[in-house]
């Protein structure tokens, strides 16, 4: 069936068709007529046409009041089929609409149960919801994939729902299946009794009528056995819709074709990203796109919501619909994302006569109820309840618990760092001809998903360097910590190796001409790498070679032992910080039954009571303060500053006891061995003199000769065995 033919069109009062030359040029239509909600502007002729037929039920109790099989009876229902199956352009003025096949179908002959009325009845109109319907079909069209993240109570399942129904009940032999994580989403507890609902309505209220065969519960087949002469056969459409729940096995039931595959509840899916890489083939035919994949949910729990995050937020390289948004945070950050309907869009009582979001109104209300609920909420109820009815994609996927760091000053930096204030290096180390560590521009990037999916064939990452070693670095002018792995390739562990190098602080005598002055150069991150590689000695060479360009004195957590053994095999053990030196397992009295030599065992309490409160301090560190004449605070630098990497970054953003932080746990160990070295051997030193200074110091140097210019004047010399007394001023005239 061409679609884009003879598509029913209501033109400012006159009923008419529309035809598009080719399916691009109705995908260029849609593609021009697709806004966002609170920009549709639904006017009183949308109002009279969109719902015409469900209006028409509501007061008459039936839909065509013409005698069965007349002329006119056949009519009414044969147009509207057309509508159910083409979708509907509605004209008016300068304004024009198109109503997708199933949101005319679900507006007009699929009543639901309405919230607001505590009722059965048709879904009012609303810009959200078409919205929704359109950004599904131009996915469709773009032969791609749709991720929806909403709000909830926007009446997803019972669209969706409908969306299969619409298929099921026109088109002949089609394939449709809905799953979820949990059987009760899509039971007859969950959105299989949505189907049925519709089911009844159909059958008893158009002339549609649709028996299935098998009926039940998860499995449905448009047909119905009549008997023909003296034989029996099955006629119908033969259409299916399947239920499957994916609770012991994310691949559950998924092959064979499919045209549309809807997944419900996805934000509670943990294993969504395994079920969409398994279905995709029976959504294909070669390399052409013949069926959809349907993600649409609301945010539950993070640690379940990971596959739907990554959809919406790197849509491409998922192969869903991308659309451009300024929701990203609350920033108005412009980008691209899967489908985000915001509590904004049609949030009661927030929505016009015409169904029309007052999105700025909403906005406003939304910000004083916010407001409000934090005077009045714990801290982490109030997360909770933002990320609950989220203003933009952030929000949603907020963390419900407090942090223990400061998530202002997390999210300040991370934004220093979009803005390219830190500069760095990606480079890949090696060996010389001598044996010496030498490096190399790449283009490899280093890890930037987190956590990583298990699903990333290379984990290998890359070194980022924001500051190489100085030349000939003495020992103690810079320190790393190493988290390590107990293994190279592996399916079962997402652990990563992570090592930090960090530069000491530097006490700075700067010597000018005129003056001298001292300050204080606070340590810094210079060198990170976060991987691992297939073969466990790589790991173990890239890890020696880091540690010997910097000539780095290395903490190293020693649950792990391989690492260690590693470098006394290779006789630079030297490099090893011994577990007698690592004064923090001193203080605290920990380690004491540990008989390993070198490094710290994270052992109990250690990690997340003592060495994560060093990491929390250096974060909320004040290093600066700019203050006007007046004494006001202008500016305050934090020590947060000194952290450029992103991803340690957002692994203190998303910290909770028992998540796996490889790079949070190497420098947690690293700030606390430092900041008690420092405190125990005081700053290391360094002179700066600028060229004023220099050339002072050198006039100085005159007055320090080693012998007196004038210790031969006046002295007397031996000519043969004689001396001879010389005057100093013989050449006086």
């Amino acid at each position: 069936m061409d679609f884009w033919n003879d598509i029913p069109t209501w033109d400012n009062g006159t009923w008419t068709t529309t035809d598009f030359a080719s399916r691009d040029d109705f995908k260029l239509f849609i593609v021009s007529i697709f806004k966002e909600p609170g920009q549709y502007n639904f006017n009183e002729d949308s109002s009279l046409i969109f719902n015409e037929q469900s209006r028409l039920f509501n007061q008459n109790k039936v839909y065509c009041t013409a005698p069965y099989k007349s002329k006119d009876f056949i009519k009414y229902w044969d147009d509207q089929k057309e509508r159910c199956r083409k979708g509907v352009i509605v004209k008016s003025g300068k304004e024009i609409w198109f109503l997708a096949r199933e949101y005319y179908m679900w507006l007009n002959f699929l009543p639901i149960f309405n919230k607001e009325i505590q009722a059965f009845g048709f879904a009012d109109i609303r810009d959200a919801q078409y919205h929704m319907a359109l950004y599904e079909l131009l996915a469709e069209l773009h032969y791609k994939h749709s991720a929806i993240l909403k709000k909830r109570q926007i009446a997803s399942s019972y669209y969706h729902a409908g969306k299969l129904i619409n298929q099921q009940w026109f088109e002949a032999g089609v394939t449709l299946k809905m799953g979820a994580s949990l059987k009760d989403y899509i039971n007859e507890k969950g959105t299989w009794k949505f189907l049925s609902e519709y089911a009844a309505f159909l059958n008893e209220h158009t002339a549609w009528y649709r028996p299935m065969s098998p009926d039940k519960v998860m499995m449905w087949q448009q047909k119905i056995e009549v008997r023909k002469g003296d034989r029996k056969t099955e006629v119908g459409l033969k259409g299916t819709i399947q239920g499957m729940s994916f609770e012991k096995d994310p691949t559950n039931g998924v092959g064979g074709p499919v045209k549309y595959f809807f997944h419900e509840e996805a934000g509670i899916a943990p294993k969504m990203d395994t079920t969409f890489g398994y279905i995709k083939p029976a959504l294909k035919s070669g390399m052409m796109t013949t069926g959809m994949f349907i993600a649409a949910g609301s945010v539950g729990d993070l640690d379940q919501c990971e596959p739907l995050k990554e959809m919406i937020l790197n849509p491409e390289g998922q192969d869903i619909y991308a659309v451009d948004t300024d929701l990203i945070d609350k920033k108005g950050t412009v980008g691209i994302s899967g489908l985000f309907i915001p509590e904004q869009w049609s949030m009661p009582p927030y929505i016009d006569a015409y169904g029309n979001s007052l999105v700025e109104e909403a906005l406003q209300a939304l910000d004083d109820y916010f407001e409000e609920c934090k005077k009045k909420m714990t801290p982490e109820a109030y997360q909770l309840e933002v990320s609950q009815h989220p203003r933009n994609i952030e929000e949603a996927f907020a963390h419900r618990k407090v942090s223990i760091f400061p998530q202002h000053l997390v999210g300040a930096q991370l934004r220093r760092i979009e803005d390219k204030e830190y500069s760095y290096e990606f480079l890949d180390i090696y060996r010389d001809e001598q044996g010496i560590p030498k490096v190399r521009e790449t283009n490899k990037l280093p890890i930037s998903e987190f956590p990583i999916s298990k699903k990333t064939e290379d984990k290998t990452g890359t070194l980022v360097v924001w500051e190489r070693p100085v030349k000939d670095p003495s020992f103690g002018m810079y320190y790393a910590s190493i988290d390590p792995v107990s293994e190279g390739k592996t399916t079962t562990s997402d652990s990563l190796c992570s090592i930090y190098v960090m530069k000491a602080p530097v006490e700075v005598t700067k010597v000018t001409g005129v003056e001298t002055e001292n300050y204080i150069e606070q340590d810094k991150i210079v060198a990170a790498w976060c991987g691992r590689f297939d073969d466990i000695k790589k790991t173990h060479e890239r890890l020696e070679m880091i540690i010997e360009w910097y000539n780095a004195w290395t903490v190293i957590e020693n649950n792990i032992s391989l690492f260690i053994q590693y470098m006394i095999s290779r006789k630079k053990q030297k490099y090893l910080v011994p577990r007698t030196q690592i004064m923090f397992l001193k203080d605290l009295g920990a380690n004491a039954n540990v008989f390993q030599e070198y490094g710290w065992k994270n052992t109990g309490i250690l990690f997340k009571s003592h060495l994560l409160s060093y990491v929390i301090e250096y974060t909320r560190e004040e290093l600066d303060t700019v203050t006007r004449e007046d004494g006001t605070i202008v500016k305050t630098t934090y020590g947060i500053e000194r952290i450029p990497d992103p991803m340690l970054l957002k692994e203190m953003k998303a910290y909770t006891e028992g998540l796996n932080v490889d790079r949070l746990v190497s420098f947690s160990a690293l700030v606390a061995f430092m900041k008690i070295q420092q405190s125990n051997r005081g700053y290391q030193k360094r002179v700066v003199m600028d060229e004023a200074a220099k050339n002072l110091q050198k006039s100085d140097n005159l007055f320090k000769l080693p012998h007196s210019p004038f210790r031969h004047m006046g002295k007397g010399m031996r000519s043969g065995g004689q001396t001879i007394k010389r005057s100093p001023f013989k050449n006086f005239k």
